[in-house]
């Protein structure tokens, strides 16, 4: 039996324990995943990687989201994001909107971006107009806890946002630049994840250009912005 496919069964014996190791992620990087078969198929080293990684393509075990990155699923279809809202985001949404005067601004997870952006940490944000941030903060405060943690931002005038159930929800263009800036999120996003993301996102998302660079203009990050898109554009 070749070297290669020795490498290869020994890793598809291990599959059920990876499965189980990453079981709450759908998504996983390249470095991730060889350090895991590292430790667990000796057998598996670096140069090991690329003829073992291509057989798990091969065999659809392992999909390739971008560069880097690698799926358990198959790549979505389709020309846009279609956000789910679970039922205790609808409630925080409904809690503020009974306790603040002002209309609220939009409400997104980060759960939406991490089919792209897998290292950032699961966080709802709702945004509120300047004026009730404080008060927002203290009506979440003293009620009943949500399922995972909740920043409330200030509502930034002119976001481009959808309705989703009759909740505005943040477009990913939005997202993306928010996520970025964000203090609770910024550190888990490089340059190169986000250069990284806008490639898949461009080509099979139906990610507005225009849209994201006005956006980011009103944020102050146009320039920022405009270079990753360059590098998510230029040819190899």
């Amino acid at each position: 039996m070749k070297p290669a496919t020795t490498q290869l069964d020994r890793v598809l014996r291990a599959w059920p324990q990876l499965r189980g190791h990453f079981r709450s992620r759908q998504q996983i990087s390249e470095a991730e995943l060889l350090a895991f078969f590292q430790a667990s198929v000796p057998e598996v080293t670096a140069d090991a990687w690329p003829m073992v990684r291509q057989g798990l393509l091969r065999s659809q075990l392992l999909h390739e989201v971008a560069p880097g990155l690698l799926s358990f699923e198959p790549p979505r279809t389709g020309s846009s994001l279609k956000p789910v809202l679970q039922p205790e985001w609808l409630a925080v949404w409904q809690q503020l909107q009974a306790a603040l005067a002002l209309p609220l601004g939009c409400l997104w997870s980060t759960r939406w971006l991490q089919p792209f952006l897998p290292d950032l940490p699961s966080l709802l944000v709702v945004e509120v107009r300047w004026a009730e941030l404080n008060q927002a903060g203290r009506v979440l405060a003293v009620s009943s806890p949500p399922s995972g943690p909740v920043v409330v931002r200030a509502w930034q005038a002119l976001s481009p946002v959808r309705q989703v159930r009759g909740v505005p929800t943040a477009r990913l263009e939005k997202m993306l630049v928010d996520a970025a800036l964000m203090p609770e999120l910024a550190p888990a996003i490089s340059d190169a994840a986000l250069a990284a993301a806008l490639s898949v996102l461009l080509t099979r998302q139906g990610l507005s250009k225009p849209v994201l660079l006005q956006y980011a203009a009103r944020c102050g990050a146009e320039a920022r912005w405009a270079a990753l898109l360059h590098a998510a554009t230029a040819p190899d």
